[in-house]
């Protein structure tokens, strides 16, 4: 037991005796093991540096912890100046916050004075409506933030229901209830589950070299998430009773201190059995634990001189490893002292490193699945010279290539197999050796492989077939949306060209990310970003200041050519594209004649170019296209169609 504790001057400062461990340590011994766990708390925290600032991060939004020093995070993101003038008059009106509010005082009675905060909540946010960044009169991102921050949403559904049950009052109640039941229920499993996750991750970050971020679904990998809800409710229950007493809840919060990091070790011990170790593991230590609380008051204080951005960058990290290191410490105590319970604290590789030999006997169809893996690597062999750089960077190769596909094959497979060998070599917690154990499969080759390389010819053809659809895409909203057909786009033919560039560049210029999604999302997102910037500065600059498309109003724009709401688009499509739809194209291309698309390529090529010389001189104006005023005036559409319209928020994909 002793040997799960990471550093050996830990061991020599721990009691020996059954008693001991009861009392407090003297003052100077408890200074020299606060400063011991504070440098292992900072070689975790430098090891994982981003890892911890996430989490904590997330944390603090979801007020599970850190709910305090995150300053710089609580701005108000309802621009309405609703809020400041509630503070004067007295009255509550501070938006989505006050949604409960809202609730209550139309269960009172008082519905009318409720809609006429609503209606006085929208007149502000058009009246303060001034910075055009924060645009919130346009868009859907703006229509769902104004919906939550004024109460409209709120009162929309309350209609609704009372128009099918036929009684305003009946829906109030309704509505109360399910608002106090979705409250409760995602505090629990959400808020409160997450404290368990933080701590999870931060103790695997002290053993491990690496944490993969799908430890944040820990509750899910282990299938306790009701479980782990079900102690934390538990644990709040007996600690709220015991706030009755006062002194009793300053006591019993340092009683149930450790809760979140038992359960986080081992998800299956019941709430009674966590609380009473806890209970046992702390007695004599609260006090300890207090001072250790009050060690960080120089942070917290540096956290409120910095508006929150000193916790955010390090102390909130470093607070959360330091109490890691502080519950292995109490760990390693009530193991050594046998104490009741003690005997659930079972997860003995959270804390040291399995044996290479036990990772590979628990994890045996892994390793002959990579062999398998690698015995296959041994007949392909890389592309090489102006073709494999090709394929390389940029995913292209000028015909089919069986040894390129070959390759990318077995890297494709190599990527899946990362995780594995993670594991394998005992640089990731084996989730199979855990007490509630999290299972690990290898991927299953598909034929939807994302790192291929696409053809010259195919490539082409996805470009039509991309512009085609954009422009059916809008076309099919205009008619539902206006009940008039209108040819969107700067072209007269049936494309839109902006889609298939998007769709094109997001195979070729992020090849190299394909492997990792998250960086594919934020590539796609700042490539498509400024290509429609760019796009939209174009055409203006060579249209005589005539533009196709604007974003004034939207809520988080850049000079009306870009918006929130379209990047968030964009980053979505690209994960379509290179996971999806392009691998799916790419499958069916390959299967037509060869000689019959290479015709029907170039006789579209020559159309796209005529038709882009022909738009040069006549472009494709009219209403529903270009119908907007000059940008100097108050821009604003002389229609509505494809602007407030998500057509046009994907039209850049």
């Amino acid at each position: 037991n002793m040997a799960t504790v990471r550093n050996p001057s830990i061991v020599t400062i721990l009691p020996s005796s059954p008693l001991q461990w009861e009392k407090a340590p003297p003052v100077k011994e408890a200074q020299m093991q606060r400063k011991t766990l504070k440098a292992e708390a900072r070689k975790t925290l430098k090891r994982h540096y981003w890892l911890l600032i996430i989490v904590c991060l997330f944390a603090a939004f979801l007020s599970a912890d850190y709910g305090s020093s995150p300053a710089a995070l609580n701005t108000n993101m309802n621009p309405n100046a609703a809020s400041q003038e509630a503070s004067r008059t007295g009255e509550s009106n501070t938006g989505a916050s006050d949604s409960f509010g809202l609730l209550l005082q139309m269960a009172s009675g008082d519905a009318n004075g409720a809609r006429d905060r609503v209606r006085d909540n929208e007149r502000t946010i058009a009246n303060q409506d001034t910075v055009a960044t924060l645009g919130r009169t346009r868009g859907v991102l703006s229509a769902v933030v104004n919906s939550l921050s004024t109460g409209s949403f709120l009162l929309s559904v309350t209609d609704a229901t009372a128009s099918i049950i036929r009684s305003e009052s009946i829906a109030i109640a309704i509505l109360v209830i399910v608002a106090l039941l979705v409250t409760l229920t995602a505090g629990l499993f959400v808020t409160e589950v997450f404290r368990v996750v933080l701590r999870r991750i931060v103790l695997e970050s002290r053993t491990y070299d690496k944490v993969p971020l799908r430890r944040f679904l820990y509750p899910l990998q282990t299938g306790c998430w009701v479980r782990m809800a079900w102690v934390l409710l538990v644990e709040n229950v007996y600690r709220l009773l015991w706030w009755c007493t006062v002194v009793g809840g300053i006591v019993k919060t340092y009683s149930y201190f450790l809760v979140p990091y038992i359960v986080a070790e081992n998800p299956n011990i019941s709430a009674n059995e966590a609380i009473s170790l806890s209970r046992r593991m702390m007695k004599g230590h609260k006090w300890e634990c207090f001072v250790a609380q009050l060690s960080f008051l120089g942070w917290y204080l540096l956290s409120i001189a910095t508006f929150g951005l000193s916790a955010i960058f390090y102390s909130n990290g470093y607070n959360a490893a330091f109490f890691a290191e502080y519950y292995v410490k109490l760990r390693a105590t009530a193991k050594s002292a046998g104490i009741k319970g003690s005997e659930w604290l079972c997860d003995e590789y959270l804390y040291a490193k399995p044996s290479p030999e036990l990772l590979n006997d628990t994890y045996a169809d892994v390793v002959r699945g990579a062999a398998t893996i690698y015995a296959g690597g041994a007949t392909v062999s890389a592309p090489t010279g102006f073709a494999g750089w090709m394929s390389d960077w940029f995913g292209i190769t000028i015909r089919q290539d069986d040894r390129v596909d070959a390759w990318q094959q077995y890297e494709s497979d190599l990527d899946s197999m990362a995780k594995a060998e993670d594991i394998l070599h005992g640089l990731t917690y084996p989730g199979r050796l855990a007490p509630a154990a999290m299972d690990f499969r290898l991927a299953k080759r598909m034929n939807l492989n994302p790192q291929r390389s696409y053809t010259v010819l195919n490539l082409v053809m996805m470009f039509f077939i991309f512009c085609f659809v954009g422009w059916v895409w809008e076309v099919t909203l205009a008619l539902i949306t206006e009940g008039m057909f209108v040819n969107r786009g700067t072209l007269h033919g049936p494309w839109l060209p902006i889609y298939g560039t998007g769709g094109i560049i997001i195979l070729i210029l992020l090849k190299k990310l394909r492997p990792h999604p998250a960086l594919l999302f934020v590539g796609t997102v700042v490539l498509c970003g400024c290509l429609e910037y760019f796009s939209s500065w174009y055409l203006e600059l060579t249209h005589d200041g005539q533009r196709w498309w604007d974003y004034t109003g939207y809520f988080l724009n850049l000079n009306g050519r870009i918006c929130a709401e379209g990047l968030l688009a964009f980053g979505l499509g690209g994960l379509a594209i290179a996971y999806l739809l392009a691998p799916v194209l790419d499958n069916l291309l390959a299967r037509a004649n060869r000689r019959i698309m290479f015709i029907v390529a170039i006789v579209l090529l020559v159309a796209y170019v005529g038709d882009n010389i022909y738009s040069s001189i006549v472009p494709n104006t009219g209403a529903g296209i270009t119908d907007y005023k000059e940008p100097g005036s108050s821009v604003e559409s002389q229609r509505s169609i494809s602007v407030d319209g998500p057509g046009n928020l994907m039209h850049t994909i």
